[in-house]
């Protein structure tokens, strides 16, 4: 085999080795949450979860969805209100 071969798989396996490893980190900073979406006093949305926790909706405007269950992906924040999640997908759950 010679060299410029070589260095050619040798550049596509950098590149797939680099891709797979990207795709695995943006795979785990997505987290999915099934809840109620509820506003606060404050106007602000949140999800709340079974578990009784609460986060605050980042990213999409859930307002018109107050009072549906949805599963929501997206990644997890902290806030100086607390748990947040900036939504990335919603999907309304039918009962």
């Amino acid at each position: 085999m010679n060299p410029r071969t070589k260095l050619i798989r040798l550049i596509a396996l950098a590149i797939v080795v680099c891709f797979i490893t990207v795709t695995g980190a943006i795979a785990a900073d997505n987290t999915v949450i099934t809840g109620t979406v509820v506003k606060t006093k404050s106007g602000v949305v949140v999800i709340k979860a079974p578990d009784k926790q609460q986060y605050i909706v980042v990213g999409k405007n859930l307002s018109k969805m107050v009072g549906k269950t949805v599963k929501v992906t997206g990644t997890l924040s902290k806030s100086e209100k607390g748990k947040a999640i900036k939504v990335t997908k919603v999907v309304e759950i039918k009962n």
